[in-house]
């Protein structure tokens, strides 16, 4: 079934009173492509609904029929009154049938298309929400599976190793929030670790575990590697064993700060799922930007303690 019945009724009577000749309907129905075998099987000595009922019930049942249906309609709702029909017998009151006719056929016609919208946007929500979810599904099995290496490798007792493993999950995890990185690379007189893209901004990387927290020379490292870069550079230090405070309190005080840190507790919330890396990301820049504290502790974040 192409047209619902309500339709499909009102178009047969629209059509009857519309088109007044039968060789009007005849003409009708050749213009908007039905088939030629079902317009010559009609009786066409009999009254008009004898012909254009079974003309539409079997367009409406039949596979093909749906183009010179729809053909049928555009051409009857075409007529935006009935003053074709002044010229008969009872013309005022043929053109007041064949006006109601039209009226209810648009009517009928605006709100199915508008059932039709609501299904068509509904059936496309549903579409775009399965993709999401199976997009969503296969980021938290790939999430999950890095935070799994990143279990792991804890119970690796070798620290070089650890190292070089800190930086696959850390490159590993940046592609996976689709930020560009890029793996270790030398420049003049000095190693980076990585790099990756995000809000605008460049960021190079180092990646330290080690089982002391790290130093003030560590920062001040990285802080030299920033500085010789591009004004829009940053600098991402994720030291898995943290920091210490004197290092901490002691880089702050001195020029412009270029560097983020994380420690394994912010790695280890963004790898089980508890916050979006890009959104502890742009906490923390938030954070250093209008204190100045370039670690600021995802659980106080969290918990909205910054």
């Amino acid at each position: 079934m192409h047209f619902p019945d309500n339709i499909l009724t009102a178009l047969k009577e629209t059509i009857i009173n519309v088109f007044w000749k039968k060789n009007d309907v005849r003409s009708l129905f050749q213009r908007c492509d039905v088939p030629a075998e079902l317009i010559s099987a009609q009786d066409w000595g009999g009254y008009k609904f004898h012909f254009v009922a079974p003309v539409l019930d079997a367009l409406n049942g039949g596979p093909d029929g749906l183009g010179p249906l729809r053909r049928l309609l555009q051409e009857a709702l075409e007529y935006k009154d009935g003053s074709h029909l002044l010229w008969l017998p009872d013309g005022k009151k043929h053109k007041r049938e064949a006006e109601r006719c039209l009226e209810h056929l648009r009517l009928l016609v605006k709100d199915y298309d508008a059932a039709m919208r609501t299904e068509r946007e509904q059936r496309e929500a549903r579409q775009r929400q399965a993709q999401e979810n199976r997009t969503k599904s296969a980021f938290n099995a790939r999430l999950a599976d890095i935070y799994q290496r990143f279990l792991a490798y804890h119970q690796n007792p070798n620290r070089q190793e650890r190292g070089y493993a800190l930086e696959e999950i850390l490159y590993d995890t940046f592609l996976l929030f689709e930020l560009n990185p890029q793996s270790a690379f030398r420049r003049k007189g000095e190693q980076i670790d990585g790099a990756f893209y995000h809000d605008g901004n460049h960021f190079l990387l180092e990646a330290k575990w080690t089982a002391k927290p790290s130093n003030l020379s560590d920062l001040r490292d990285l802080d030299g590697a920033v500085g010789s870069s591009l004004d829009n550079t940053l600098g991402l230090f994720v030291s898995l064993n943290g920091f210490t405070q004197e290092s901490l309190d002691a880089y702050a005080q001195g020029n412009r700060p270029k560097l983020i840190c994380m420690d394994g507790m912010d790695l280890t919330a963004v790898l089980s799922g508890q916050i979006d890396f890009s959104d502890l990301l742009k906490r923390k820049r938030d954070i250093a930007v209008q204190r100045r504290i370039i670690f600021a502790s995802v659980n106080k974040i969290i918990t909205g303690k910054f």
